[in-house]
C-alpha cells in the first residue's frame, strides 16, 4: 500500500520566486507515482499543467468557523509547542537593509495571535496577495493556523514540510496527529544572514529541526551546516540532492558580437553579485569583447547599477531584473559562460540549468551543486584573481570550453528528480515503519 504523505509547501507555480517553488513542485511530481500525495500551499492558481497529485491552495478554500474549534485534547497538545513572535520583512529571501527583528510576544504558540488570525480567516478565504513582503511571520502564522485547522481530520501517514515558512505548520500538525515530521531544508538563515546569525528565524529553524523526526538537506554542504551550526544530531539528517527536468539543449545567436557572461539570482549578499561585478570590472580593464549580464532583483541592485555607471561600463554590464523561466532559458541559450559566486549556496539549480544549455559553469566552493555537477569549476568566491583567470581562460580557449561542456553533460546524466523521489520514499518508509513499531 502506498504511504499517504501530506506535503506542506510555500510556493507553487505560477506563484513562485525561485528555486524553492521549482524544487518542491518537481519533488511532488516525482513522488506522485510512488505515494498518495496531498500538497498544501498558501496560493495556487489555474495552470496549463494539472499536477498529478492533490494540490490544495488555501486561497481557494472557504474556511468556516467550525474548522477552528479544537477539542480540549488538541488544545493541550498544541500548548506543548512554544515559540516567539517576531516581525520579519523579507522580499523573497532577500533581507532588506532596514529589516528589524523584534521580539513582540513570548507565550504558547496556541495563544500567540490566534484570536487575531482566526478572526481574519473565518471571514472568508485564506487570502495572501504576496507570499513575501512586510511581516512575513504573520503570513507564516496564518498559514500554520489554516493548515492545522483544515488538515487535522485528514488521513495521512507522514508530514513533509519545505523550508522555515512551513515549519510551524508542520510542528502543529505533528502535535495534533502524532505523525512523523520531515523538514526539507532548501535554504537556511545561515545562508541568508551569515554564520554569526542567531536571530529569530535561525531559532525557529533550530527548534523545528530538533523537534522533527528527520531533516532532509539538499546537499552535504547544507547537511554539515545543519549539524555544526544548528546542533542537529547527524543521524537525523539525510542528503537528497535536487534534480533537473530534462530539456533539449539549444543555442541561440546573440544580438551582438561580444561574448556573454551571465550571473543569475537574487541580488543579495548571499548570492555574491558584487564578486561577479568585481571580476567583470577587472576583465573589462583589458578588453572590450565581452559583455556581462546580471539577471535578478534584490537589495544590491542600486549599488551595482551605481557602480557600473561610476566605472563607465553601462555598455558592457547589463541588468535585466527578474526573469521568468522561459526567458532564463533564452538567456542561457546565448551565454558563453555562467558564473555563480555565492557566499553560501545550499544547492544552486541555476547552475544545472546553465549546464543543460551547453554553458560552462563556474561556482563557488561554498555551494552544494558542485557535489553533483563535478566538472564545473569551483573557486573561492572572494578570489577575484582566480575567478578572472578561469573566466578568461574558458572564453579564450575553445577546446577547454568544449571539454567542460561535454564533461558537464556526463554529470547531468545521473541527475534527475526521480532519483530524489526514490530517496525520499525510502526515508518515508523507514519513519512510518518505526512509528508503527512504537505504536
Amino acid at each position: 500500500m502506498k504511504p499517504k504523505i501530506l506535503m506542506l509547501g510555500w510556493e507553487h507555480p505560477p506563484f513562485f520566486n525561485g528555486g524553492l517553488g521549482i524544487a518542491s513542485t518537481a519533488l511532488a511530481d516525482s513522488l506522485s507515482d510512488l505515494v498518495n500525495l496531498k500538497m498544501v500551499v498558501p496560493k495556487s492558481g489555474i495552470t496549463p499543467n494539472i499536477p498529478r497529485y492533490d494540490l490544495v491552495g488555501l486561497n481557494t478554500l472557504e474556511l468556516p468557523e467550525r474548522y477552528f474549534k479544537l477539542s480540549k485534547q488538541f488544545e493541550e497538545r498544541l500548548k506543548r509547542v512554544k515559540l516567539h513572535y517576531v516581525k520579519v520583512d523579507l522580499r523573497g529571501y532577500e533581507i532588506l537593509p532596514k529589516t528589524v527583528y523584534q521580539e513582540k510576544i513570548s507565550e504558547d504558540f496556541l495563544v500567540l495571535k490566534r484570536k487575531e488570525v482566526k478572526e481574519k480567516l473565518i471571514q472568508g478565504k485564506f487570502n495572501i496577495e504576496q507570499l513575501y513582503g512586510e511581516d512575513l511571520y504573520e503570513k507564516v502564522l496564518e498559514y500554520a493556523e489554516a493548515v492545522a485547522s483544515i488538515a487535522r481530520d485528514w488521513d495521512f501517514d507522514l508530514i513533509h514540510a519545505h523550508d522555515w515558512m512551513t515549519f510551524l505548520a508542520g510542528l502543529k500538525l505533528k502535535a495534533l496527529s502524532n505523525k512523523p515530521l520531515i523538514l526539507h531544508v532548501h535554504s537556511l538563515q545561515y545562508d541568508r544572514a551569515g554564520a554569526t546569525s542567531r536571530d529569530e528565524i535561525y531559532n525557529i529553524e533550530r527548534h523545528a529541526m530538533n523537534q522533527a523526526d528527520a531533516v532532509v538537506a539538499v546537499s552535504a554542504y547544507t547537511a554539515e551546516i545543519i549539524r555544526d551550526y544548528y546542533g542537529i544530531e547527524a543521524h537525523k539528517i539525510h542528503v537528497v540532492h535536487n534534480g533537473i527536468q530534462g530539456i533539449e539543449t539549444r543555442r541561440e545567436p546573440k544580438p551582438f558580437k561580444e561574448k556573454l557572461v551571465v550571473f543569475l539570482g537574487r541580488l543579495t549578499g548571499q548570492k555574491g553579485p558584487k564578486y561577479f561585478f568585481e571580476a567583470a570590472k577587472e576583465i573589462l580593464k583589458n578588453r572590450n569583447d565581452v559583455r556581462f549580464l546580471i539577471a535578478g532583483k534584490g537589495d544590491l541592485i542600486k549599488p551595482l547599477v551605481e557602480g557600473t555607471a561610476k566605472e563607465g561600463l553601462g555598455d558592457r554590464i547589463h541588468f535585466t531584473g527578474f526573469l521568468e523561466p522561459d526567458r532564463v532559458q533564452n538567456l542561457l541559450a546565448m551565454a558563453d559562460l555562467y558564473v555563480m559566486p555565492s557566499v553560501s549556496e545550499p544547492f544552486g539549480l541555476s547552475a544545472l540549468e546553465a549546464a543543460q544549455m551547453g554553458v560552462p559553469v563556474i561556482v563557488s566552493h561554498t555551494s552544494g551543486v558542485k557535489e553533483v555537477l563535478k566538472h564545473s569549476l569551483a573557486v573561492d568566491y572572494q578570489a577575484t584573481g582566480k575567478m578572472v583567470k578561469n573566466m578568461t581562460g574558458i572564453l579564450d580557449d575553445p577546446s577547454w570550453h568544449r571539454k567542460i561542456v561535454l564533461d558537464q553533460f556526463r554529470d547531468l546524466e545521473s541527475i534527475d528528480w526521480s532519483g530524489a523521489g526514490s530517496k525520499l520514499l525510502e526515508i518515508y518508509q523507514a519513519l512510518i515503519a518505526k512509528k508503527r513499531q512504537l505504536a
